[in-house]
């Protein structure tokens, strides 16, 4: 089985805040807190304990490539430094389409700021639709909304040469799936098209 070894940034996410003051038995106290609406996390009973609450963010785990952690090994090389840990693997805030979309509909700001960062790598950007998740532009649009949380470290074994010759087969690319928002639920009630500066994403 994958292992992995890493730090979460807490402050990562959407709007976080750093508060004391919140414990009255411990007024110094620090608190991370975290806002539910714009990073998606559900808050739900749990399904064998009834007392008891979970907060569910949904996140993604990619392999990262050999040309990235050949950089970090350079640069660590210019610095000096001989025996650099070089992570292998990234952890990322990972949106639903629904909420995506819901963005996307919401936001048209955000849409717009997308569409100006990437109209020249492709210019038809600038004519698709951000609903559509078959599209460039949605899939832009997710990736600035994914924010990173961790780097992380997976230890490399040595594996023992195989007898057996390993067939050379396709490897699928990432996917996800399409998780259906509840019916009658607008995830981002109460925001209208704010600012640039007030949009979290």
């Amino acid at each position: 089985m994958a292992s992995y070894s890493g730090n979460i940034d807490y402050l990562a996410p959407n709007g976080v805040k750093v508060l004391k003051g919140i414990d009255n038995d411990n007024l110094e106290r620090v608190y991370i807190c975290t806002p539910l609406d714009v990073n998606e996390i559900k808050l739900e009973r749990h399904p064998q304990d009834p007392n008891r609450m979970v907060a569910k963010m949904r996140v993604n785990i990619w392999p990262l490539s050999e040309n990235y952690k050949n950089v970090v090994r350079r640069s660590a090389q210019e610095r000096g430094n001989a025996n650099v840990s070089v992570p292998t693997h990234e952890m990322q805030m990972s949106f639903s389409v629904g909420y995506i979309k819901a963005v996307a509909q919401k936001f048209p700001k955000l849409v717009e700021q997308v569409k100006e960062a990437n109209k020249e790598r492709d210019p038809e950007i600038m004519g698709q639709d951000p609903t559509d998740e078959n599209t460039h532009l949605f899939k832009a649009i997710r990736q600035r909304m994914n924010k990173r949380l961790a780097m992380l470290y997976q230890p490399q074994t040595t594996q023992q040469p195989s007898p057996y010759a390993t067939p050379n087969v396709g490897v699928a690319g990432a996917a996800t799936g399409y998780v259906a928002p509840a019916e009658g639920t607008d995830p981002l009630a109460g925001f209208t098209d704010a600012d640039v500066g007030d949009m979290p994403f």
